[in-house]
């Protein structure tokens, strides 16, 4: 018998919404119901041949989908026919795999998401939701443009209902009638935490940014056990 991070399910297509110019959010439904952990993510495609890694974009929801957040990759053929599916279809998954999980809290969290490294980001601000922890968290989110901010209202709106929660939406490039930060997402961090040793760091987004990002975080002071990635 294969492990579950092993196995194999077909997944109907349930919805595939357009977030951005380049993201999908394609809603899944197994087959047979599937039992993942906030951080999880799968492997996805058309068939056993190509699968490519996505994260799971929520914690477990009552209704069994899964939900992923996809950017489209330019001069790929694969991420092309991907983009063109639609409510109906199926694809196939094999996972779910452990990638990250949320750890017991008593320090101040902080997400630090990149682009769609927002999406395990996501699902481990909904699973703190759900086991009702209060510590200060705080979300950045680095994106290239305001599109690119996909769920920027979901997230305004989830502050003004938690106050424990805030969230630091950072531009890489200054952009007209932005008022928000701008920069690397991990300098915005670091201005405004300039010490990191009493708090734990949740990170996901592109390997450069994940690398450098790293390096820094530890420079202030952040233990490496409190850096989950």
């Amino acid at each position: 018998m294969p492990t579950t991070a092993e196995q194999t399910h077909v997944m109907k297509v349930i919805q595939a919404n357009s977030l951005a110019p380049q993201i999908i959010q394609l809603l899944l439904q197994p087959e047979h119901p599937i039992t993942y952990t906030s951080g999880d993510y799968v492997m996805l495609g058309f068939d056993t041949a190509e699968l490519k890694p996505f994260s799971i974009a929520n914690a477990p929801r009552e209704d069994g989908l899964i939900e992923c957040h996809i950017r489209k990759q330019s001069d790929s053929d694969w991420m092309e026919k991907l983009f063109t599916t639609q409510a109906g279809d199926t694809l196939v998954m094999q996972g779910p795999k452990a990638q990250m999980a949320l750890h017991s809290a008593h320090d101040a969290i902080l997400f630090v998401a990149g682009g769609t490294g927002f999406a395990p980001m996501r699902a481990l601000l909904i699973e703190s939701l759900r086991q009702q922890i209060e510590v200060p968290i705080t979300f950045y989110w680095g994106a290239r443009s305001v599109e690119d901010l996909y769920m920027h209202n979901w997230l305004v709106d989830l502050t003004q209902k938690h106050p424990h929660i805030n969230y630091v939406p950072v531009l890489s490039e200054s952009i007209e009638n932005w008022n928000g930060e701008t920069g690397l997402v991990h300098e915005i961090v670091l201005k405004q935490h300039p010490s990191l040793d009493k708090i734990t760091v949740y990170m996901c987004g592109p390997w450069p940014m994940i690398q450098t990002a790293k390096q820094a975080f530890y420079d202030a002071g952040l233990p490496e056990d409190k850096l989950i990635h």
